[in-house]
């Protein structure tokens, strides 16, 4: 063993007490009192691990064999499994505490069947800036989530059920409305009827990650394995039909479910309409594919590579292949604040009175928050949200730890390809900084959930705390003061300050010798393993979990390339002070800030305020009638299928 590491053994194993020169005579060995939370039932979710649940046991209410995107599907790890086990052993058979970690999984490549798994190398980088010294840290591997939550017992109004109805009735739909209606809700619920009735011969995709992401999809590259479909359509169908496993796919394929279709080309929907007929060797529209598509148009609109894009229903195939058009008027997300809704109406189409705009300009007040944690602010331009997540994230007076992206692969084509994902290159973390979950989890922790990051720790570290303190949500301020000045020890051996001594001084004498040995600990443990605990906000309470690493996968349409598809390994964390009005589209954001100073695209002022729950939280600065924009063809589009 290094003499280094003895050092620090011999050093980490002192007394506490004899080293700080305090009294220990008060000090005893009882446990101290078991702080216990409400106990949450979570089905279905790796978050989770209690007595009677860990998390990693079979569950038969899902299928992972469904064909989900790399980033949306569970897989266990017997490393984790092992710890989880191993605390609960170690747990009197009366506790009832929640453990909850967003975890580490092992890794497998679902896209090549009967094919060993691929390698992933421990080569991640965490870097803690102290004293300007950056440590290298290894990498963690990722988990998969399981497929679409059930929504059984979902109560639907008769427009809603109206989709239901008209889908299982064989019709090729499209369903709109504004934001708000509802249309998300519809569409989980479809999945839930879908998937029961034809299992994995359906698909559920969006066109961008994000918005996959909103839904537990897959965006429909992915899916349908066509990479960025750049190839003509006789070209894709000849490269499907040369693979087994592609072809296989898209023959017995019998639902195609497109989400946020506002951001679908016209052009790309003509050019899978074509390859649907020319692989299934059918003329029916589609191939006789059903296709059920969702999204409202005055949303942000499809972008195109070197020519001028067209909507959806604007091309050739459109009306050729859907039959039954359902327009949603009932709002939820906003349900109650009839003056929003009123709002959000008038906004949509671009049609503003007087009294409509003097109630958007009341909103450029200032909205207070009691609890810490602040409105997400919307910005058009990456540029932008950079600049606003890293001034706030500068006046955070707390060590900084910087989370380095892994990339399997190398060379420009791919980077640009890896800036396509909803996950950072770097992600740089203070506690107090406040971020956003982007993975779904489960019906309760999902995508755009926001929370603050209390501290940093190891697994092996954070088990113990959890053994010794009870559920990090139902500490005290004592007791969590404790657990950051244990965690602020990992790996150290600087000399303690009078400060420190204080600290400990302040330990009530039941948990003298159990803070003792927790920073014996601590100081054994290296920075290598440090992760972040965020406490997130949920619906009517808090929750704390130790999040993990996972893995963002690049679709290229070549999932069976022998050293497999790139992919990025990072946290599911993005810094949430400030986020991009397109990753917003799709996301309903419980706390709103908005600058429309230098909005500039059709949609963007709409689908930005729309995010909102109320006016309450919602606040709308440099607002005038020249900032919002709605297309006149998507205008007339509406009042054709409003008749």
């Amino acid at each position: 063993m290094p003499t280094k590491s003895k050092k620090q053994s011999t050093l980490g194993q002192q007394s506490i007490l004899a080293y700080l020169g305090i009294d220990g005579s008060k000090a005893n060995n009882d446990k101290p009192k078991q702080h216990h939370n409400k106990h949450i039932s979570r089905q279905n979710s790796i978050l989770s691990a209690t007595n009677n649940d860990d998390g990693f046991g079979d569950d038969s209410s899902y299928d992972t064999s469904i064909d989900t995107s790399m980033e949306m599907s569970n897989f266990k790890n017997p490393t984790l499994e092992s710890a989880v086990l191993q605390h609960r052993a170690n747990q009197s058979l009366s506790s009832q505490r929640t453990l909850k970690i967003l975890g580490e999984s092992n890794l497998v490549n679902t896209t090549q069947s009967g094919k060993d798994n691929l390698k992933r190398t421990n080569s991640d980088i965490l870097s803690t800036f102290e004293g300007g010294q950056a440590k290298k840290v290894a990498k963690l591997t990722n988990f998969k989530s399981p497929t679409i939550s059930q929504t059984e017992g979902t109560q639907l109004s008769t427009e809603q059920k109206s989709v239901i109805d008209s889908v299982l009735a064989g019709c090729n739909v499209f369903y709109t409305g504004s934001a708000g209606t509802g249309k998300s809700v519809v569409l989980r619920e479809l999945v839930r009827i879908l998937k029961s009735k034809y299992g994995d011969n359906m698909g559920v995709t969006a066109p961008t990650g994000m918005a996959a992401c909103n839904i537990q999809g897959q965006t429909i590259f992915k899916f349908l394995e066509i990479g960025l479909a750049f190839k003509s359509a006789p070209d894709l169908a000849n490269m499907i039909r040369k693979n087994h496993h592609k072809l296989s796919k898209w023959t017995r394929l019998r639902v195609l479910i497109i989400d946020e279709v506002s951001m679908i080309d016209g052009a790309l929907f003509d050019k899978l309409e074509n390859v649907a007929r020319l692989v299934r060797k059918s003329d029916k529209p589609f191939g006789g594919i059903q296709i059920v598509c969702t999204g409202d148009f005055y949303q942000l609109p499809p972008v195109a590579v070197n020519r001028t894009a067209q909507f959806c229903f604007q091309s050739k195939s459109w009306s050729k292949v859907i039959n039954k058009n359902i327009v949603l008027k009932q709002i939820f997300r906003q349900k109650g604040d009839h003056d929003l809704i009123e709002m959000l109406n008038a906004l949509r189409t671009g049609e503003l009175g007087d009294a409509i705009v003097a109630k958007f300009k009341d909103l450029s007040r200032t909205v207070h928050y009691d609890d810490g944690i602040e409105p997400t602010q919307l910005f058009p331009t990456r540029k932008e949200v950079h600049s606003a997540n890293s001034d706030r994230l500068k006046k955070l007076s707390s060590k900084a730890y910087e989370f380095m992206a892994k990339d399997s692969h190398k060379g420009e084509h791919v980077k640009k390809q890896y800036d396509q994902l909803l996950c950072e290159e770097t992600l740089v973390l203070k506690e107090g900084a406040q971020v956003m979950n982007i993975k779904n989890i489960n019906d309760h922790l999902v995508n755009g959930t926001l929370g603050t990051v209390m501290f940093f720790t190891t697994l092996k570290l954070y088990l113990k705390i959890l053994d010794i303190y009870g559920a990090i949500e139902a500490m005290d301020s004592q007791m969590l003061k404790e657990v950051k000045f244990i965690t602020s020890r990992i790996g150290s051996v600087k000399s303690w300050t009078d400060d420190d001594r204080l600290v400990f001084q302040q330990v009530p004498d039941e948990r003298k010798t159990h803070f003792e040995s927790l920073v014996q600990m601590a100081v054994l443990e290296t920075t290598a393993n440090i992760l972040p605990v965020v406490l997130f906000k949920l619906n009517g309470y808090d929750e704390a979990v130790l999040v993990d690493r996972q893995e963002f996968t690049v679709e290229t349409g070549h999932e069976n390339r022998a050293d497999g598809n790139p992919y990025r390994a990072q946290l599911p964390l993005l810094l949430s002070w400030a986020m991009s009005i397109h990753k917003a589209q799709g996301q309903t954001l419980p706390r709103v800030k908005i600058d429309l100073n230098r909005v500039f695209e059709n949609g963007h002022a709409y689908v930005a305020i729309s995010r909102a729950v109320s006016r309450e939280t919602l606040q709308v600065k440099h607002f005038s009638i020249g900032k919002v924009k709605a297309s006149p063809i998507v205008k007339q589009f509406y009042q054709h299928l409003e008749k």
